[in-house]
C-alpha cells in the first residue's frame, strides 16, 4: 500500500484495502490529489433523517428543502449530482463505471423502496395521530413514539447505510426485514389500538381521520398482502424457487417458505 509515500494519492500511491477516508475524504489520481476534509461533498444521499433526502445543499451547507423548481435552483450550491460525480470519480480508481451504475442504481432503489413503502408511511401515521390528538407532543411518553424511533432511527438506518456500504446482511437482516416486522407487527397494530381508544373515549372524528390515513397506506399494492394474506404470494416465490433450484427447493412445513 505503499504507506512511506509522502502523497499517498488513491490511484497513484495505493488502491487496495480503501478506508472510510479514502472514499469519503482522500486525494486521488481524478481529482489531482485534492484531500477534502467535508465528507458531505461526496454524498448524494442524506441518510440521516427519517425520510432520506437528496443531498442538495445550499450556500451553509443546509439540505435545501423547498419544492419549488425555480427555488430550489436559486437555493442549491452544491447539487447532489454533483456529489455524486465526485464519488464515482473515486470509485473509477477502482471499479468499471458498468460496476458504479449498477452500485447507484441498487442503492437508489433501496433508498426509495424504504421512503416510500414505510418511512413516509409512518411518518403519516404519527403526524396524523398527533394533529388528532390521539398521541400528546411529549416525545417518549406513548409506546408507538418508541416503534417509530427504532423503526427510522435503528433499523431504517441500518438498512440504509448497509446498502451504501455493500453490507447485505446490514441492509436486509438488520435493515428491512426488521424495518417491514416493526411496521406491520408493532407499530400499525399500535396505531389501530389507540385509534379504538380514541373512538371508545369519545374522540369518533379524530379516531376516523387517523383510521382512513392508516386503511388508504395500507390498501396500497405493496400493503395489500398483510390484510388479504401472502398466500398467492409465497406460492408464486415456491414456484420460482423450484423452476431456478430444482424439487429440492420444497415449502417449510411451519412458515410455507422455502429452502434449497
Amino acid at each position: 500500500m505503499n504507506l512511506d509515500a509522502d502523497s499517498w494519492v488513491l490511484g497513484a500511491d495505493y488502491a487496495a484495502a480503501p478506508t472510510c477516508a479514502t472514499c469519503h475524504m482522500s486525494g486521488h489520481s481524478k481529482n489531482g490529489g485534492r484531500v477534502t476534509h467535508d465528507p458531505g461533498e461526496r454524498i448524494s444521499w442524506t441518510n440521516r433523517p427519517p425520510v432520506s433526502r437528496v443531498m442538495d445543499t445550499d450556500a451553509e451547507h443546509r439540505i435545501v428543502t423547498a419544492s419549488d423548481p425555480a427555488e430550489r435552483g436559486v437555493l442549491i450550491h452544491d447539487s447532489a449530482d454533483s456529489k455524486r460525480s465526485r464519488m464515482k470519480n473515486v470509485c473509477s480508481n477502482c471499479h468499471t463505471p458498468a460496476y458504479i451504475d449498477a452500485f447507484y442504481v441498487q442503492y437508489d432503489d433501496l433508498v426509495v423502496l424504504y421512503n416510500e413503502k414505510f418511512a413516509k408511511p409512518g411518518q403519516a401515521i404519527m403526524e396524523a395521530l398527533l394533529r388528532e390528538g390521539l398521541r400528546t407532543p411529549t416525545q417518549f411518553d406513548d409506546e408507538i413514539e418508541w416503534t417509530w424511533f427504532y423503526l427510522w432511527h435503528h433499523e431504517g438506518r441500518r438498512a440504509r447505510h448497509g446498502a451504501s456500504m455493500m453490507a447485505p446482511d446490514y441492509t436486509h437482516w438488520h435493515g428491512m426485514y426488521e424495518v417491514a416486522e416493526r411496521f406491520y407487527m408493532e407499530l400499525i397494530p399500535q396505531a389501530r389500538e389507540m385509534i379504538a381508544h380514541g373512538a371508545q373515549s369519545g374522540h369518533d372524528a379524530a379516531a376516523a381521520h387517523v383510521g382512513d390515513v392508516v386503511d388508504s397506506i395500507l390498501a396500497r399494492p405493496e400493503h395489500k398482502w398483510f390484510s388479504e394474506g401472502a398466500a398467492e404470494q409465497a406460492e408464486r416465490i415456491q414456484q420460482e424457487m423450484q423452476r431456478r433450484y430444482g424439487p429440492a427447493a420444497a415449502p417449510l412445513p411451519e412458515t410455507g417458505g422455502t429452502t434449497r
